[in-house]
C-alpha cells in the first residue's frame, strides 16, 4: 500500500472530502493523483495534510504498516527497552540487528550492533577494555557534534557504564544540560530520569553515596507517579544501598518495597537484578 492510499483510507474514515483536506495545500487534482499513486507530493504538503488530519507521523506510519511499527522503529524500540544485564536478551537482539543489516545499510542500527557487542563483552576477561574500544569511536564522533537529538541521548545513555566513572559522569552531566532544550518534548520526558538513575549507580561505584542519594531523591520526588514500575524499583533499592553505606541498619524498607514491586509485577528478571546489585554494592 502506498502513502497516498493510506491517506485516502484515513481521510474517508474521518469523513473528510478531498476538497476539504487539500484546501490551500494542493490542488484537488494533485491530491487525487497522490491518493491514486499517480504522483508524489512534497514534504511540506504531506506535513500540512497530516496536521489537518490531526495525526502525528508516528501514528500515520503505524497505520501504514498495518497497525505495527515499521521494522527499524520496532528494532530500535526493542533495543532501548532491553535489560542490558541480560546476556540472552542481548544475544537475541544482536541476531535481529544482524538480520536487519543484511538487507539494509543503516548508521544507527550499526551503532546498536556495536553497543550490543560491547555489552556482551562485559564480564569476560579483559571485557571492559574490549567494550571501551568498541564504543569509543561512537563517543568521539558524537562529542564533536554541536547538537544532540533524542536518539543520540538514548544511544549515549546505553554506553555510559562502559567508560571510567569520572568520564561517564562528565558525559551524563553534559547530557542533562543539553536535554534542557527538550523539556517540552514528550518523547524524551522520561529520559532525564533514566540518565539520573544511571548517574546514581556511577556515583555508587565511585563511593559518592550522599550525592547518589540526593540524585535518587530528586527523581523520586519529581517523577514518581510517571516512572515505569521497574525504574521506581531501581530508585528504591539504590536508595537503600546509599542509606546502608552511609548508616548501616538491619531495617531495609526501600529494598523491601523494591522487591515487593518486582513480585507484584511477576518480574523475575528485575527481582534477580535487585538482589544481585544490592549484594554487590553493600557486601551483604
Amino acid at each position: 500500500m502506498t502513502y497516498g492510499e493510506t491517506l485516502k483510507i484515513i481521510r474517508k474514515n474521518k469523513g473528510y472530502s478531498q476538497q476539504y483536506l487539500a484546501k490551500d495545500i494542493l490542488s484537488q487534482s494533485s491530491f487525487s493523483k497522490f491518493e491514486h499513486n499517480q504522483s508524489d507530493i512534497n514534504f511540506v504538503a504531506f506535513h500540512q495534510l497530516l496536521e489537518r488530519l490531526n495525526m502525528t507521523y508516528n501514528e500515520f506510519f503505524f497505520i501504514h504498516e498495518n497497525f505495527q511499527r515499521p521494522p527499524k522503529a520496532q528494532l530500535v524500540k526493542d533495543f532501548f527497552s532491553l535489560p542490558y544485564n541480560s546476556k540472552s536478551e542481548l544475544q537475541k537482539m544482536l541476531t535481529s540487528i544482524n538480520d536487519f543489516l543484511q538487507h539494509d545499510e543503516d548508521f544507527l542500527v550499526e551503532d546498536l550492533r556495536i553497543v550490543c557487542l560491547a555489552l556482551l563483552s562485559l564480564g569476560k576477561e579483559h571485557g571492559m577494555e574490549e567494550a571501551r574500544k568498541l564504543v569509543t569511536p561512537i563517543w568521539k564522533r558524537m562529542s564533536t557534534l554541536h547538537n544532540w537529538y533524542a536518539i543520540d541521548f538514548l544511544l549515549l545513555n546505553s554506553i555510559l557504564y562502559v567508560f571510567p566513572v569520572d568520564t561517564a559522569l562528565e558525559i551524563s552531566k553534559n547530557m542533562i544540560q543539553r536535554l534542557k532544550k527538550y523539556k517540552q518534548f514528550e518523547e524524551v520526558r522520561l529520559l532525564k530520569s533514566s540518565i539520573q538513575i544511571n548517574i546514581s549507580l556511577l556515583l555508587i561505584k565511585n563511593e559518592q553515596y550522599a550525592k547518589a542519594l540526593e540524585t535518587l531523591n530528586q527523581v523520586l520526588s519529581q517523577q514518581l507517579k510517571s516512572l515505569p514500575y521497574a525504574l521506581v524499583a531501581v530508585c528504591l533499592y539504590r536508595k537503600e544501598i546509599c542509606l546502608q553505606k552511609l548508616n548501616p541498619t538491619t531495617d531495609k524498607p526501600y529494598l523491601t518495597k523494591a522487591l515487593e514491586l518486582a513480585k507484584i509485577y511477576e518480574d523475575d528478571s528485575l527481582l534477580n537484578a535487585i538482589t544481585l546489585e544490592f549484594e554487590k554494592y553493600t557486601n551483604i
